[in-house]
């Protein structure tokens, strides 16, 4: 029963018509990509058909790449949020399910009441509605004095960008205490943050506070830029460490279609991403380097051939070099990249990983409509006939009876032929599950007859509002 209900409150427009071509829009999203690589809008709306079908991993998949596109709409991005809030809510992620209405809730964008159903949901689970900790920034009015922060040496020299969250408590006194790092940016700016947040001076009884400190290079000369490191050394040894890092000037890439992509791109004011893996050898030299993730292919060799001509003072382990596994996430845009772009862009570069807690409903494979008893027709009578069912470990109906009739007559025309449709069983984890669906047959004068497909009925579920249209 908790997987029945949880699978409703995927809430909106969870029919699928089977008599009414349900792949086109599908088909035209996905020829809008073939135009648009990029398009936010194309994929939420692949994403919001296939919750519809219950095709959740490949559904979070393109609703991540929404995330990752050029946020256009605007409400694609807290729609996006919703709608895979809802997902790993169906899929029992609640955790995860809970941080995406988080995300939701931080944007502030309360197009078609996405906030509020965000709040909601909070609210439903016992969470008090607040954006994550990444997302929390101490009010102005609670920051009395701040000054900026100070460079790393290295990270000065790799031109690292982007924005540490240092956590902590503001005394009586308005000194800040107890700071920790929630957020890490790395090559020691995360040491940097802690020591401006010290400085910082903040309204007495301010109590806890989330204080971003961000990093950025105004005086940047190039169009690439490097927005996260990781590094890791194996047991016993130390890092590497950048020497010298190598950001070519102008429009910085070398071949015409990142020249015409890189047009696009700054016609509708995005950036392209980019993350490489590498090993930094015993020599200095970054080597094995292979793309992770990528905006577009296109950035694969220009970022590439940024990358190596990097050089760096290799990891050291009992007093030998050593090769050293690394990652660099970098970004091509306009020379002044803005921590809410940073953030934005990490997070379209690391997507939650996909989980193996997915629900697979079931898909009908046979499925022919109920005729339209002589009977009915002579008299005139259509409307529609609601029937509930559980689907068997071997695809065949069980246990179906009517919620919602018509005429006995038809009634028991819709029950005789469902008993004939067969479905693809469900899954839980690779196991097969045995949900509830709800069919709906409408029968038309003169002769139309529609059968679709929902979760379990709406009234085990607290409804869901759309997403907004265009």
């Amino acid at each position: 029963m908790k997987l029945a209900i949880a699978i409703a409150m995927l809430g909106v427009s969870m029919a699928v018509g089977f008599s009414q071509g349900a792949t086109d829009p599908l088909t035209q999203y996905r020829k809008d990509l073939d135009a648009n690589r990029n398009s936010s809008l194309a994929h939420f709306r692949i994403g919001e058909i296939l919750s519809q079908q219950a095709d959740y991993q490949a559904a979070a998949n393109e609703l991540r790449e929404a995330l990752s596109g050029d946020l256009q709409p605007r409400w694609t991005e807290v729609w996006a949020h919703i709608y895979l809030g809802r997902i790993y809510d169906a899929t029992g992620q609640h955790d995860r399910a809970v941080r995406e209405h988080q995300l939701a809730y931080g944007t502030g964008d309360n197009t078609q009441d996405a906030i509020t159903e965000a709040t909601e949901y909070l609210r439903s689970v016992g969470v008090t509605p607040a954006a994550p900790a990444h997302l929390v920034r101490t009010a102005p009015s609670e920051l009395l004095a701040r000054t900026d922060p100070e460079y790393s040496d290295e990270a000065r020299v790799a031109e690292l960008e982007g924005t540490v969250v240092v956590t902590g408590v503001a005394s009586e006194d308005g000194h800040a205490s107890e700071l920790r790092v929630s957020k890490s940016l790395g090559l020691g700016l995360d040491e940097k943050a802690i020591e401006a947040v010290q400085r910082w001076r903040f309204k007495p009884g301010t109590g806890s506070i989330s204080a971003p400190v961000d990093f950025s290079l105004p005086s940047k000369q190039s169009r690439w830029h490097l927005i996260g490191v990781d590094f890791h050394p194996p047991e016993g040894a130390s890092r590497p460490t950048v020497l010298s890092a190598y950001y070519p000037g102008g429009a910085g890439v070398f071949n015409s279609p990142a020249i015409e992509e890189g047009r696009l791109l700054g016609g509708i004011g995005r950036q392209a991403f980019i993350t490489l893996s590498f090993d930094v050898n015993e020599g200095g030299m970054p080597v094995n380097i292979q793309v992770v993730r990528s905006s577009d292919r296109v950035w694969d060799d220009q970022a590439t051939a940024v990358l190596r001509q990097w050089r760096f003072t290799p990891g050291m382990k009992d007093g030998k070099p050593v090769s050293v596994p690394c990652a660099f996430d970098f970004v091509w845009g306009p020379r002044n990249l803005g921590s809410e772009q940073v953030t934005r862009l990490l997070s379209a570069l690391h997507p939650p990983p996909p989980s193996s807690d997915i629900v697979v409903m079931p898909a009908v494979i046979y499925s022919p409509d109920p005729p339209y008893p002589e009977q009915a027709r002579n008299a005139g009578l259509e409307g529609m006939v609601q029937v509930v069912l559980t689907v068997g470990e071997d695809g065949a109906p069980r246990d179906s009876r009517v919620l919602q009739g018509l005429d006995p007559a038809i009634d028991e025309s819709v029950i005789a032929t469902l008993g004939q449709w067969r479905f693809r069983p469900a899954l839980l984890n690779g196991q097969v599950a045995s949900p509830l669906v709800v069919v709906e047959v409408r029968f038309q004068l003169p002769d139309g007859v529609i059968s679709t497909i929902h979760g379990p009925p709406r009234s085990t579920a607290r409804p869901a509002r759309a997403a907004p249209k265009q």
